[in-house]
Order: structure tokens, then sequence, then C-alpha cells
């Protein structure tokens, strides 16, 4: 199953997802990635430029997010809607879509894993993946059987973000527990040159 192909239940680009009251978590990876795109030196100009800040809800651990813009119709900063036409691919012309500006290249790894969340037990490194609709009545995933996970083959660079992702969660909990501050924390994992 394809997460584009609506025919079978997936993600049909309203762009909801990418509004509201919605948090995408970033890891350095993602820090990395978007800071390219927006074509900044180090990560440091995400914060300064208020693209990424940092957020407590996940367990009081200091990690960064995509501030959306405030307001009832707040976004991602990355967020295009649009009008498509005759030459966009798979959608009819005249339709409102919501795309993402780093899609694929720089997309974070939640958004790209989106409908899907993992979790990892870092005692004993399992690994769960489900199934989490994006928005109550998501358009796209009426009638999909959330059940029943997609059969999915992970490409290398994938599966490597996923390591890395696990690593640095690894780190994060390893330096809350040896006491270092929020302020060194954050200076560790997430300001970096690119």
């Amino acid at each position: 199953m394809s997460f584009t192909d609506s025919s079978e239940g997936g993600c049909i680009c309203c762009g909801e997802c990418c509004r509201g009251g919605m948090h995408v978590y970033l890891n350095p990876d993602d820090l990395l990635l978007i800071s390219r795109f927006s074509g900044l030196s180090n990560t440091y100009g995400l914060f300064e430029q208020k693209i990424v800040i940092i957020d407590y809800e996940r367990n009081g651990a200091p990690v960064p997010r995509l501030r959306f813009s405030k307001g009832p119709a707040g976004c991602c900063s990355f967020l295009e809607n649009r009008l498509t036409d005759e030459d966009s691919p798979g959608f009819d012309s005249g339709r409102l879509i919501g795309l993402c500006r780093l899609h694929p290249e720089y997309k974070p790894l939640v958004c790209m894993l989106a409908p899907l969340y993992r979790s990892v037990d870092l005692d004993d490194g399992s690994e769960q993946i489900g199934f989490k609709r994006p928005l109550p009545g998501c358009p796209g995933y009426i009638g999909f059987d959330e059940k029943r996970l997609p059969d999915m083959t992970l490409s290398a660079g994938l599966k490597e973000r996923l390591r890395r992702e696990t690593d640095f969660f690894r780190m994060l909990s390893g330096l809350i527990a040896d006491g270092m501050s929020e302020k060194q924390i954050i200076g560790q994992l997430y300001y970096f040159d690119c």
C-alpha cells in the first residue's frame, strides 16, 4: 500500500495535519536537513529565526519541534497550499492541496513516517510501529484498516535515520540521567554547524 494512493486510503495532501495544534518533534538529523534547506550554516539559526523551538512536553526533556504560526489558521512554515492544475500528477485540476516544501529530501522523520508512529524502549532496544490517525476524521484514512499495518519496505537511508534517532534518544536520556542542565543539553545536541 502506498500512503499517497487515496484509492486505497492514504494521504490526499489536504495539509490539515500541518495546521493547528500539531507538534512536529525533531531530532538532530532533522535539524541538519532543515538548516540545509533553509540555507543556514548552522542549526542555531533555526532557533534564532524561531522556525524551531524547544518543547518540554515529552517527559519533561528539552526536545526541538517546528513552531507553527499562531491563530486558528496556524500552520507549519514549510506548508505550501496551492490549487492543482492539469500538470499535477494524481490530483484533479482545481483542487486545493497542502504540500510540504521539505518533501522529500529534507522532510522530518516523523512526517516521513506519518501516519505511522514509532516507539522505542531504550532499555531493551525493542521497537513498536503502529498507526495513528493524524487528525480525527482525516479524509485520507476513511475506511483504512487501523489494525493491519501496511507492508513496508524501508530504504537503507530510512533505516539509518531510524537508527540515528534511537541513538539520539539514548544520548538525551543519558545526559538527563547524568544531571546535565537543559542549557547544556540544548547546546550539545541541537546547536551545531552544517
